[in-house]
């Protein structure tokens, strides 16, 4: 991606989820084509475990631990961004957690909460900080890439927590489509297919998948061939979305699933 190099060359890129998954891929792939990266986790011994392999380009490379659910940490996240690489030009949404494939008549409110604290509030709080950002000083492409899902459009791909917070990212992205598409602000929705992460093993391991929702979402992934991703595909992605290349778009919802959807 020569060409999308020139375009991503010298942008500051804030990507939350950054230590590990899609998030790792989407910073490796940004700082692989030039971009000034910020790599921000929640958790910071994850963040060091991860440094190494930045290290080709560790001059371009930011490590700031935050809960993207604190308004005052992420308003520190983005000064700390600032400070050190002069300004911010685009925000991945990408940091997200999983539920366990309850129903809505079985999650628990604790569940429910932290579900959507994590997956909603956390790209509000971050966007509304950019957003300010990116107005203060007169930007001109500045890009907000939100990373949802097959269960922002589908009800069988999460439970009703995880569900409801990725429909809700689809709507915050049209919203801030629509209200700031004259003001140098892009914000665009990538809805993935399967990939390899482990969003869904982590959770498993803690509590255990609800069993009826365990099967609903095999029986689909099984009559459907679903097929796995690599998360560096969708990388590319996200890097042409960063890039000056992607000016005409926003509000757009972009599906990298192979075409599984298109069968639906």
């Amino acid at each position: 991606m020569a060409s999308a190099a020139k375009t991503t060359s010298a942008r500051t890129c804030l990507v939350t989820g950054g230590a590990g998954g899609l998030g790792k891929s989407i910073a490796l792939a940004l700082l692989a084509e030039g971009a000034n990266v910020v790599v921000t986790d929640f958790n910071e011994k994850t963040l060091n475990s991860v440094t190494a392999e930045f290290q080709q380009r560790k001059e371009s490379v930011l490590f700031l631990p935050a809960d993207v659910s604190d308004a005052g940490a992420v308003e520190s996240l983005i000064s700390k961004t600032v400070q050190h690489f002069g300004q911010l030009d685009v925000l991945v949404n990408c940091a997200g957690i999983f539920d366990r494939l309850e129903p809505v008549g079985e999650i628990s409110p604790e569940l429910w909460s932290k579900v959507l604290t994590v997956n909603v509030t956390g790209p509000y709080l971050l966007s509304k900080a950019a957003i300010n950002h990116f107005l203060s000083r007169s930007a001109t492409d500045a890009s907000i890439i939100n990373i949802g899902s097959l269960a922002s459009e589908h009800g069988w791909c999460g439970g009703a927590a995880y569900t409801t917070s990725k429909h809700a990212v689809r709507g915050l992205t049209k919203s801030i489509a629509a209200f700031y598409r004259n003001k140098g602000i892009r914000c665009n929705l990538v809805m993935p297919g399967g990939m390899n992460t482990d969003i869904v093993t982590n959770m498993a391991n803690t509590q255990g998948l609800h069993q009826e929702g365990s099967k609903m979402l095999d029986a689909v992934v099984e009559a459907l061939e679903t097929p796995i991703s690599d998360t560096k595909e969708v990388a590319n992605l996200v890097v042409f979305l960063a890039s000056t290349r992607s000016s005409a778009l926003t509000g757009a919802v972009i599906k990298a699933d192979h075409g599984i959807t298109a069968l639906i």
